[in-house]
């Protein structure tokens, strides 16, 4: 009998050993991918990595070549010498004796003519007369609403007290510029421009000149006519027909007026504007390098995932 239950116990204690072994055998796999396992990936593709980097580059090249080519003329204006408004200046003595006063003074004009050339409306006026204009839109005649905004944005100026790299802050110049597509058209256009603005100043000022004498003439008129004598002496009446006798002789024909100074006229560009090509191609090669790190990463992370689920479903 104890026999029987000494063997019972042997038996149940054989039963446990085995399986405190097959729980034991259930352990999971020492197997892992360590670093240089996942580095190893990156070598693997590094054709990839190139090929997809330099495909980024050349798509950003042969865009950059495709942009169209910018070259800029450039003028600089100054305020005008004196010797040159002597004619205005001598004609505003003038017409001070009859208290007209014309205050054109040559920081005035300079003012006036930056005033002008800054309008979009002269801008859009001159560039729609253009030889330049009609060759653009030449070819396409349903893009001329297009064209005239692209050509007014190509009209710049640069004050010097504003500009960062002028050295000269106390001198004041401003610096006027029109890009085009060739240095020839720039240049023309430029030139063209300023000369149409300096028309209309010309224009505006001769015509604010004559405005100012005929309402002159017609207070002086007032004083010497029956209407007048109501409201003035014989002293004044003395006065005013005398200086309407000299106002009346003053020539009014157009005045030539120089609103400003060349220290550099328009001139032809020698050379196109520098683009940022080079820092756009870069730009590519860095994201066509990442985009193909990201592809490689992608990849090692799915291969990770694999070995996850392999190792997870064995016994």
């Amino acid at each position: 009998m104890n026999d029987q239950k000494t063997q019972n116990v042997l038996s149940h204690q054989k039963k446990h050993s085995n399986m405190s072994e097959h729980t034991l055998n259930l352990k999971p796999s020492t197997d892992e991918i360590d670093f240089i396992d996942l580095l190893a990936i990156f070598f693997k593709n590094k054709v990839k990595i190139f090929f997809i980097t330099i495909f980024f580059v050349i798509v950003s090249a042969l865009i950059c070549y495709q942009w169209p080519q910018k070259w800029t003329s450039s003028a600089i204006v100054t305020v005008v010498d004196s010797e040159k408004i002597a004619e205005l200046e001598l004609l505003s003595s003038k017409l001070n004796f009859f208290d007209i006063f014309l205050n054109f003074n040559e920081d005035y004009l300079l003012s006036l003519f930056i005033q002008l050339f800054d309008s979009n409306v002269l801008k859009e006026k001159y560039l729609v007369g253009s030889d330049y204009y009609q060759k653009l839109v030449k070819d396409h005649p349903k893009s001329k609403n297009t064209f005239i905004f692209d050509a007014i944005k190509n009209f710049n100026i640069t004050y010097s007290k504003s500009d960062k790299k002028n050295q000269f802050k106390d001198y004041i110049f401003y610096t006027l510029s029109y890009s085009a597509d060739n240095g020839k058209d720039a240049q023309n256009c430029l030139n063209g421009y300023i000369n149409y603005v300096s028309a209309i100043l010309n224009e505006r000022l001769n015509t604010d000149i004559k405005n100012k004498i005929n309402i002159r003439k017609n207070v002086l008129s007032f004083m010497i006519d029956d209407k007048g004598m109501s409201i003035n002496d014989n002293a004044n009446l003395s006065i005013a027909k005398p200086n309407l006798e000299k106002l009346q002789s003053i020539k009014l024909s157009d005045i030539k007026i120089i609103p400003f100074e060349y220290l550099q006229k328009p001139n032809e560009p020698v050379k196109k504007d520098s683009s940022q090509s080079a820092f756009i191609i870069l730009l590519s090669g860095i994201a066509g390098l990442m985009v193909s790190m990201f592809y490689v990463l992608c990849f090692m992370f799915y291969v990770l995932i694999q070995h996850y689920l392999s190792q997870r479903n064995k016994p």
